[in-house]
């Protein structure tokens, strides 16, 4: 053996010797794991490793010693090629891939006209950037959003979506602190489900599919309220669009590159929010299924298609494990995996509670939709399934996946669904329901007109119509964003009127808005703090919600000192909201 390998081998031993001594470290009890890592701090005491954290810790080490391990293998096999290959292949799918975008003369009609649809759905979401705050996403926006390093440790509810949290964070940073800023992560998103739609639809039924699904996409009233509300769930939304259009393209070509985004695209939904994981299951189980079906011509066999769909499953579950690791050692795995928000639903209440959830989801779905429209897709999502060896260009129908995925995960966790859950799956159920309708009139054509298609004149006549609503809206744009809802106005009234000690005291669910418009405002947080002194106290009630002056005090006023009521009068009425002054005894 030359001198020069014998260093090599000398070298790999040496880091396998590490990396197994640090492993060693994972399988050790809690108390000498803990006085093996309290040697790292400064001060002897490693006070962030607890038990209830520890599992977090053995991840991160694992991962720590398998790097080292792999170092060593690659060292002293020499393997160093594998890694090279590996990245050329990566570099070569990219390439490949990105090539697709370059669209032919025909997809470039399509495409003019799809981005006057994204023209459109951005009118529509701007109309209602600067509506009244909710509750969910004010509390998100104060609870979370003030720093990265909050918004990543800490998961004390899931009212966290995280790495919406964390572009929230950035935008503010950029743009400033104000209504339009918070949603603007939630508002891109939801515009770019609009594009999604379309490529989607197209790549599994064809372009007059996703053209009008993009339409009504960009017109739909629950897609417009959700892409003007920070919280996470048009981010899901786009992310499931994303995965399924990779998806379609790897069941057909073997592609590194694109099996990489799909677990990228996977991890950042979940650490968006967890039911991601219901159209990450949809998609994995339709490739399944496509899989053992369908050609696999790109592939060498089944099995090979079968391993990168495997390891793309495995590094997306890698990737959010990682991802949710500060939130695993700083809060704790018990409110991440066991809060009271996704705990499962007691069996016998369970059809009931789904019962509920599915009318709520439903009404909001079709809330502000004709009755002539709903109907029609209603028909169309039938007309869809059923004539689907027709109309798609897959084995498989995406419907019967998701209804295999869905139900089996349903009845696994027995969720609370609530109506913001599906968010991500009603850009899908209009594609499938446009599918139903526009495919079936794309072979039906008009001779005396140049043989054109009966889908083209329907997507012609719905895009007019479309452009015709919106250029209407847009001057009205300016006075709906100077308007102001009820609490925005109680707050500006607030600003003019709270003195030094003063105190502020609202209840749910106007609490949140408040501190939002508050901070917005100028208003110090110090004034809706009971410990500070104070000599008045300046009460907000919401009639809308039953409370009175009474209630609210009940709920959330000061203890000591006592509120003396007979001194308390109305001061200013806004809508709903009202405006009382009481002074202390």
């Amino acid at each position: 053996m030359s001198h020069h390998r014998l260093v090599t081998w000398s070298f790999a031993a040496l880091l396998i010797l590490l990396g197994l001594s640090i492993l060693a470290v994972v399988f050790i009890p809690y108390a000498t794991m803990k006085i093996v890592l309290n040697l790292l701090a400064r001060d002897g005491n490693l006070s962030i490793l607890k038990p209830e954290n520890a599992i977090a810790f053995r991840f991160l080490i694992s991962i720590f010693s398998f790097s080292i391990l792999g170092l060593a293998y690659l060292i002293g096999m020499r393997r160093w090629e594998v890694v090279v290959n590996f990245f050329k292949q990566l570099w070569k799918d990219c390439r490949s891939y990105l090539l697709i975008i370059n669209p032919t003369r025909v997809e470039k009609s399509f495409l003019g006209a799809l981005l006057v649809v994204v023209v459109l759905a951005v009118i529509r979401r701007l109309a209602f950037i600067e509506a009244p705050m909710m509750h969910d996403e004010a509390y998100a926006v104060m609870s979370f959003s003030d720093t990265i390093f909050h918004a990543i440790t800490d998961y004390s509810l899931p009212n966290n979506h995280i790495f919406h949290t964390i572009l929230v964070n950035l935008s503010v940073r950029l743009f400033g602190f104000a209504s339009w800023t918070v949603r603007l992560p939630a508002f891109v998103a939801g515009v770019l489900i609009v594009p999604g739609v379309y490529l989607l639809a197209k790549r599994i039924y064809d372009p007059w599919t996703g053209l009008v699904a993009s339409l009504l996409t960009a017109f739909a009233p629950v897609l417009i309220n959700y892409s003007t509300n920070a919280r996470g769930y048009t981010l899901v939304a786009l992310f499931t669009l994303i995965i399924l259009i990779l998806g379609d393209y790897v069941r057909r070509k073997r592609n590194l590159f694109a099996w990489g985004l799909i677990s990228i695209f996977s991890a950042l939904g979940l650490y968006t929010v967890p039911v991601m994981l219901f159209p990450l299951g949809v998609l994995f189980t339709w490739l399944f299924l496509e899989n053992l079906v369908a050609n696999t011509a790109s592939y060498s066999s089944k099995w090979e298609f079968f391993r990168y769909w495997l390891f793309t499953g495995l590094i997306a579950v890698f990737l959010t494990v990682l991802f949710y690791t500060p939130i695993l050692i700083y809060t704790g795995p018990h409110d991440l995996f066991a809060n009271g928000f996704v705990a499962p639903l007691p069996w016998g209440d369970l059809l009931d509670t789904w019962n509920a959830r599915f009318i709520e989801t439903w009404r909001e779905w079709t809330l502000g939709v004709p009755l002539a429209i709903i109907i029609t897709m209603v028909a169309g999502w039938i007309l869809g399934l059923i004539f689907h060896r027709k109309l798609s260009k897959t084995r498989i129908p995406l419907q019967l996946a998701s209804f295999l995925w869905i139900a089996s995960l349903l009845f696994i966790q027995r969720p609370n669904a609530w109506a913001k859950v599906w968010v991500f799956l009603f850009p899908i159920m209009l594609i499938w329901a446009v599918a139903g309708v526009v495919g079936l009139m794309r072979n039906v054509r008009f001779k005396f007109a140049h043989s054109i298609s009966l889908a083209a004149i329907v997507t012609s006549v719905l895009l007019l119509v479309g452009v015709w609503s919106s250029i209407q809206l847009v001057p009205k744009l300016p006075g709906l964003w100077a308007s102001h809802g009820d609490v925005e106005n109680a707050v500006l009234f607030l600003k003019n009127y709270v003195n030094e000690t003063d105190l502020i005291v609202v209840d749910w669910p106007d609490d949140s808005p408040t501190w939002f418009y508050s901070l917005e405002y100028g208003i110090n947080n110090s004034h809706f703090d009971k410990r500070i002194p104070y000599h008045r106290a300046l009460v907000l009630v919401n009639q809308a919600e039953g409370q009175t002056l009474e209630s609210v005090l009940a709920d959330r006023g000061p203890d000591i000192p006592p509120l003396d009521l007979t001194s308390a009068r109305l001061l200013q009425k806004f809508g709903t909201r009202q405006v009382f002054e009481c002074s202390a005894k």
